[in-house]
């Protein structure tokens, strides 16, 4: 019976993860709201996302109220709910990572590579709960990393001339800050459940996870853009050649590039400001280099939290009841070492691909094959579970 309750959660997370990365890149494509340019932010995407929620979960907590439960099977305990707060920090990030690589990026491309921190979660077992690392994980980690080489192929192997899944700079940088937010997320949502008072449900644990999250998140929305602004990050005194012609030029009209070069003088491979320039031009500068997202970090925060286009934040919203629903499932299953049971969270991945093709996304079968070997990689170090019994982790509290 515990097998057949584990299989179900681990579909309907399956189910959540999936689609929570299918409306995240819908919420950020043109074609799906409206047409015009998508003018809300990361990280107002991920506020509504942590609204959605936390209106799921209060829902969740007064049904179960109503039906009996003890108000003090809310409160999880200090211990417990520091873990929560430190995954409520990085969740914050993780999430406007989320939001920000599909807006560049088909979910299929870049998925694989946001699970590589599964290869490194047998290591924490083994750390935090004594859990026994076996040859199955090694065999899983070379099969991870060969999948995220595969849909490389074509180009390394001189059969293409371009390299259509090459990921940027700031992917890069993104994919590393996303791995890391959802191994620490992993591990500690076992110490979470691990520590939680005796009767207190994952309703309770979602909870307080999504208040810290909406207390971080508004915060950052707040504090973040009135430090851009007196850092005048979006009048630069100078600007390199590079970064106006990519991110400025090509992102721009002519009439704003006429403008900014009224004010701007090249001086070597740099654009100056010149001295001088009236409040309201600097007004007019700013404007233009803002909606351009020049300074990538700060532009993350941009924007009113009631957006022009509503479109993206329905399905931001609907992104919302799905990531209640796997955190849910999170932590219903978290009384298991992570690594039992974790990589089967994944299977969504070597499903993706089919996914875009409805779309109408060119995905190749490199990028199939890629996807089912990662798949597959992440999977393997739990196959032998009929010699190895998953047990439920020591209760501490």
């Amino acid at each position: 019976m515990e097998w057949i309750l584990i299989i179900i959660w681990l579909s309907i997370i399956n189910g959540g993860l999936g689609g929570q990365y299918v409306l995240n890149w819908m919420a950020n494509q043109p074609q799906y709201t409206g047409g015009s340019k998508i003018d809300v932010s990361p990280g107002v995407m991920t506020w509504w996302r942590e609204l959605s929620k936390l209106a799921w979960v209060v829902v969740a907590v007064v049904i179960e109220v109503s039906r009996g439960k003890k108000i003090k099977y809310l409160w999880p305990g200090s211990l417990s709910l520091a873990t929560i707060i430190i995954c409520a920090f990085t969740g914050v990030i993780e999430n406007i990572g989320f939001f920000y690589l599909p807006r560049y990026y088909s979910p299929h491309i870049f998925a694989p590579y946001l699970n590589i921190y599964l290869a490194f979660l047998p290591f924490f077992g083994k750390f935090m709960f004594n859990a026994q690392i076996r040859k199955e994980h090694w065999i899983g980690i070379s099969l991870v990393i060969s999948g995220l080489a595969v849909p490389h192929f074509p180009w390394l192997f001189g059969f293409a001339d371009n390299n259509p899944n090459a990921l940027d700079f700031n992917a890069i940088i993104w994919i590393v800050i996303i791995n890391s937010c959802l191994l620490s997320q992993q591990v500690l949502n076992n110490k979470t459940v691990q520590t939680a008072k005796e009767g207190v449900g994952p309703n309770a644990l979602v909870l307080w996870r999504e208040i810290w999250k909406m207390i971080f998140i508004s915060s950052a929305i707040f504090i973040i853009p009135l430090v851009g602004s007196y850092l005048n990050v979006n009048v630069p005194e100078k600007i390199s050649s590079a970064d106006f012609e990519q991110r400025i030029v090509a992102k721009t009209t002519d009439d704003n590039i006429e403008y900014l070069n009224k004010f701007y003088a090249k001086s070597g491979d740099e654009l100056v400001l010149s001295e001088n320039v009236s409040d309201e031009d600097k007004a007019n500068i700013k404007e233009i280099i803002q909606s351009v997202d020049y300074n990538r970090f700060f532009s993350l925060f941009d924007g009113s939290i009631i957006p022009n286009n509503w479109l993206p934040i329905l399905f931001v919203i609907a992104a919302g009841l799905t990531g209640y629903i796997y955190s849910f499932g999170f932590f219903k299953l978290s009384r298991f070492a992570a690594h039992f049971w974790v990589p089967y969270t994944n299977v969504y991945l070597a499903f993706l691909p089919f996914i875009m093709l409805l779309f109408g996304k060119d995905v190749t079968i490199y990028q199939i094959g890629g996807a089912v070997v990662v798949t597959a990689g992440l999977m393997v170090g739990v196959m032998d579970y009929s010699k190895h019994k998953v047990e439920a982790i020591e209760k501490k509290n």
